[in-house]
């Protein structure tokens, strides 16, 4: 054993001294060969959040080291800032240098002629990753582009315009050369090599997977899980689903789907956002809705969502704490009701004593995540910020009252994501609380122990996808990605985490609408996932690649522009419903099962499990 440790105390002194002499080289190489910046352009500002009209000024270059070609970006002195220390230190978190050998790829968007806007470029790595939209103010991209393209090859994607790949030359021979290959092979050997990709140009087997490993942290916020944890899990995750896939070809276990050839999607615009008086219009003289037009009503929420001071009236409607036939009257009443039942529900948890704490486990841990919780949600916007905040409080007093009201399904992690927007329009814990109970009527299935409503939207999304997009769904079978557990946190906490907190509640809103279909939820999904098919495809993303870009797609969605595409897909597959499965119907309620589905329906129409 000695002589062992002997070699390894040497070995490792070795590789020290050997370390500490690479370390000198490149020091001395830097101080004989300093930085050579190639081109640096002023103006160039960063926007942190799509919906944000405030650019952090700064300075993008390509700058020559010794150790390679660097793309930099770092933030600049704005004389016009109100708070330039501020601003200073949230460019500078933002602020990047990046071997150009790293760059996949980047989207080069020019404005619409009149909008005011500016040319953009958003970088994105071979990991993934994307750095935050860059604005050219003061000039266009060409010269950026022009002096990129002296050190690596660029090329326009054929499937989208704005987006410009990076080419590896020796493996763009080398596809040339096996494409050539291929050309003479026939459909048998091609079937061989990718059974699933040659199978999906004629027909698919949509099968159900058996997915019983649901790793609970894959469902917590980026506060709890960081993003290469929960990449690391979600493979996991996908192994195990592997070894338990069930192959099955006994008849009725799947059912056979010809590749459609869909219509064009129809042209979509939406609509301003309902006013009081157009929303007064749809009452009765004592307060209630109109039941002949309350279909329009939605409808209006949903094509342009409410203005702001309308919410906290419309929203008690929408989340069925006041009942559209409710009349002014007996809604009062039956809130005075609601508020004795709050506050005897509250002074139920506030009146355990830590003695009894010591043996009510249960509730000790609901209680330590809902203390958890409060203290990191929605800390970036006004209405929360500070820490002796009111409003913290009364968001803490809502949660465990609903611990109370639910015991069975208590608290869980991303609960208090559904409940902030809601006490910020409501700013009284009585309304707040019943509107979140409202909510959780849609929306406990995510939450449940054994997440088998969160994995069926999975599979339901990934039946969609493979209709509207299966160029798409052949890839992510291809990459073992085919799962949708990418799209966890959208589902989970209803884009809660991918959209500014004024458009999540235009958002939600529309969702609370119902129209024009109970899954529109997953059609937006599916509507972002088209959106990104180029850059997935073209960058030959794995699964690693697919999360991180997805996670960085976070606040740089525009919430319109995904609810018209989403629109758009809905009214394209509503089109071909009589060539679409009997399932995909359901999922959109059109067709047959709209007729059978309407027929067993409420009469009060209140959409529950959207």
């Amino acid at each position: 054993m000695l002589p062992y440790l002997a070699y390894r105390y040497v070995k490792n002194k070795r590789e020290k001294n050997q370390r500490e002499m690479d370390n000198d080289l490149d020091s001395m190489v830097r101080s004989i060969v300093p930085d050579k910046p190639v081109v640096s352009i002023s103006g160039v500002a960063a926007k942190l959040e799509e919906t944000s009209r405030e650019y952090i000024p700064g300075v993008l270059s390509i700058v020559e080291k010794s150790i390679g070609v660097f793309i930099e970006w770092r933030p600049s002195e704005d004389p016009d800032a109100s708070s330039p220390e501020e601003k200073r230190d949230r460019g500078a978190r933002v602020a990047f240098s990046m071997d150009v050998n790293d760059l996949s790829s980047f989207r080069n968007e020019e404005p619409k002629r009149g909008s005011g806007g500016f040319p953009s470029i958003r970088l994105i790595c071979r990991d993934g990753s994307s750095q935050v939209p860059l604005f050219f103010r003061n000039c266009s991209t060409g010269e950026f582009i022009d002096r990129l393209q002296g050190y690596i090859t660029l090329r326009r994607s054929n499937r989208e315009a704005n987006l410009v790949i990076v080419v590896d030359q020796k493996s763009e021979a080398l596809a040339k050369s096996v494409s050539m290959l291929d050309e003479n092979g026939d459909i048998l050997s091609r079937f061989m090599q990718n059974p699933y990709m040659t199978a999906m140009t004629g027909f698919s087997k949509i099968t159900s997977f058996v997915q019983d490993q649901v790793i609970p942290s894959v469902l917590n916020d980026t506060d709890a899980v960081t993003q290469e944890e929960k990449i690391r899990l979600m493979r996991e995750l996908r192994l195990a689903e592997e070894q338990m896939r069930v192959h099955s070809d006994a008849a009725g276990e799947f059912e056979v789907v010809t590749q459609l050839d869909l219509p064009p999607r129809p042209e979509i615009y939406r609509e301003l956002p309902v006013s009081k008086e157009l929303w007064n219009s749809f009452k009765l003289p004592n307060g209630s809705y109109d039941p002949l037009k309350l279909h329009h009503l939605k409808m209006n929420v949903f094509r342009g969502g409410l203005n702001a001071e309308l919410r906290k009236e419309a929203w008690k409607c929408l989340l069925g704490y006041r009942q559209w036939h409710e009349t002014d009257a007996e809604f009062e009443k039956k809130r005075a009701e609601l508020a004795k039942q709050y506050q005897n529900m509250k002074n139920q948890w506030m009146a355990i004593t830590e003695d009894q704490e010591k043996r009510f486990s249960k509730f000790v841990k609901r209680k330590s995540l809902v203390e958890k919780d409060v203290a990191r949600t929605d800390r970036t916007v006004p209405f929360f910020q500070g820490e002796d905040n009111v409003n913290l409080v009364h968001l803490h007093n809502v949660l465990m009252t609903y611990v109370m009201y639910n015991f069975d399904l208590g608290y869980v992690q991303g609960m208090s994501d559904f409940a902030s927007p809601l006490l910020f329009v409501m700013k009284d814990e009585v309304d707040t609380f019943w509107c979140f109970v409202g909510l959780m009527e849609m929306t406990h299935k995510n939450f449940e122990k054994d997440q088998a409503f969160i994995k069926l939207q999975m599979n339901q999304l990934r039946d969609m996808v493979m209709i509207v997009n299966p160029k798409l769904a052949n890839y992510l079978e291809s990459e073992k990605s085919d799962d949708m557990y990418f799209c966890f946190r959208w589902v989970l906490v209803w884009f809660k985490r991918e959209f500014s907190f004024l458009d999540t509640c235009k958002l939600w809103e529309v969702l609370w609408s119902g129209q024009p279909c109970p899954r529109f939820l997953l059609l937006i999904c599916v509507a972002i996932l088209d959106s990104q098919t180029n850059i997935i495809i073209d960058n030959q993303f794995g699964l690693t690649e697919i999360l991180k870009h997805i996670n960085d797609l976070s606040m740089h969605l525009k919430v319109d522009e995904i609810l018209t595409a989403a629109e758009a897909i809905f009214h394209q597959l509503s089109a071909s419903q009589n060539k679409l499965p009997t399932h995909i119907c359901q999922y959109l309620n059109i067709g047959e099962s709209a007729v059978s589905s309407n027929s067993s329906s409420p009469a009060k129409g209140d959409s529950k499990d959207l």
